[in-house]
């Protein structure tokens, strides 16, 4: 038996005992945070606002959430239009539909993810398949994909983007590059930190690949009613949500307004959840929490600029030269510490967002020394669990991989340096 098929079927029982074990937790809990996004897929079709038009008694049950608070006056969605647009043919389905097809959807991200980041870095060579599988197998075995797919969350879309970026980057496909960094930002506004670093490698392929994706879905918008208007909405959703950081529903001005349900779309247990451990990885609560502290509203920003021009030295003044992944990988790292400093919530389930820099850390063909290699046996022990008595494990092993990532930075940068005296 040859060692990629022996490899193959490793990973392939692997990911039906991780499949079955998401599926019985889909059937049996309610999908909670699938549940605000569908139905914000749902309003923006309907041309019904997704932000500030939670349901009331007499409406079709499709526009209802019941971990809304009864008299609130917004609703739990928190993404952008664009999300919602891309979530519409879900939100097309009644809600017990959708669950498993979703659940299949997320399964197919994290494997394109996985072969994206793999042929980027590592072609199709026996040690980057190895690689490869080890990470998957370490991700599909920790609570924060366990969570991810038992919640319904929609990180693994972003972390599948980020994975073709960097495969767009090293095949130099900028047209692709250009539409999905687009995508990534229309997702989600913030991402657009973590994709500065490229500023310095745009090219008029790129320019084109974005216009023609906001272009696009512009066009999109204007067609649906209110459309255009759920943009304006979505900014001024996000001042508000601004004024109560850790929330995770909206207030409510009346609490016994009226009484959801007990059955919402034939289903009674869109409240329910599993009582999965796991912590918020801000590391702006976390001393909060332990010791009182609060950081100053500016301080993530500095540290986010300190990074950033930390690592474009680190390139030698050349980052115009550097290899563009790993400037790709230098965003990646400024926006990741930006994103720990914020006083927004940081759950386990945006694990998923470093299947591919992770992959870049492994193949990137710089030999570490022994203690990197340590660190990073370390960070896939608390992925998995392995010392879950530790507070904030999940924030620990990111801490440990972005000190690995820096020293990548460090390497390549040493690498670009004499490329430009030659």
């Amino acid at each position: 038996m040859s060692r990629h098929l022996l490899l193959n079927l490793i990973l392939g029982a692997a990911l039906l005992f991780s499949l079955a074990i998401d599926f019985s937790l889909t059937r049996k809990y309610g999908g909670v945070d699938l549940r605000d996004k569908v139905v914000g897929a749902r309003s923006l079709i309907a041309g019904r606002s997704m932000y500030f038009s939670p349901w009331r008694p007499g409406e079709p049950e499709r526009f209802a959430d019941p971990m809304v608070p009864p008299g609130a006056t917004m609703t739990r969605y928190t993404g952008t239009p664009f999300q919602s647009l891309v979530m519409a043919p879900l939100g097309a389905l009644p809600f017990g539909a959708a669950r498993l097809p979703w659940l299949v959807l997320q399964y197919a991200l994290l494997l394109l993810t996985v072969v994206l980041a793999r042929s980027a870095f590592a072609g199709t060579g026996w040690p980057g398949a190895l690689v490869a599988g080890i990470v998957l197998v370490a991700l599909l075995a920790s609570t924060s994909w366990r969570l991810h797919v038992e919640r319904g969350q929609v990180y693994v879309i972003f972390a599948a983007l980020i994975a073709g970026l960097f495969w767009s980057l090293a095949k130099a496909r900028h047209l692709l590059t250009g539409a999905l960094a687009a995508a990534l930002v229309l997702f989600k506004p913030t991402y657009a930190f973590l994709l500065l670093p490229l500023v310095l490698r745009v090219n008029a392929r790129m320019l084109i690949g974005a216009v023609a994706m906001v272009g696009a879905s512009a066009a999109v918008f204007a067609i649906i009613p209110n459309g255009l208007l759920a943009w304006s909405e979505y900014l001024e959703a996000m001042r508000i949500w601004s004024t109560m950081p850790g929330l995770g529903a909206p207030p409510s001005t009346d609490p016994g307004a009226f009484a959801y349900p007990s059955l919402i779309e034939g289903l009674a247990n869109l409240r329910e959840h599993h009582a999965m451990e796991f912590e918020n990885g801000s590391i702006a609560a976390v001393l909060l929490a332990v010791v009182g502290l609060s950081l100053s509203g500016w301080l993530p920003w500095v540290a986010y600029g300190t990074v950033l021009l930390t690592g474009l030295l680190l390139l030698r003044r050349n980052a115009a030269r550097a290899s563009a992944e790993h400037l790709l990988l230098l965003g990646f790292i400024a926006w990741t510490v930006l994103m720990m400093l914020l006083p927004t919530p940081r759950f386990d389930y945006q694990l998923v967002h470093w299947v591919a820099p992770a992959l870049l850390v492994v193949l990137g063909g710089q030999r570490r020394p022994f203690m990197l290699d340590a660190m990073l046996l370390v960070a896939a022990g608390l992925v998995v669990g392995a010392w879950s008595i530790l507070p904030v494990d999940i924030l620990l092993a990111e801490g440990l991989l972005l000190v690995v990532c820096a020293w990548v930075l460090v390497a390549s940068g040493r690498q670009v340096a004499p490329k430009a005296a030659s």
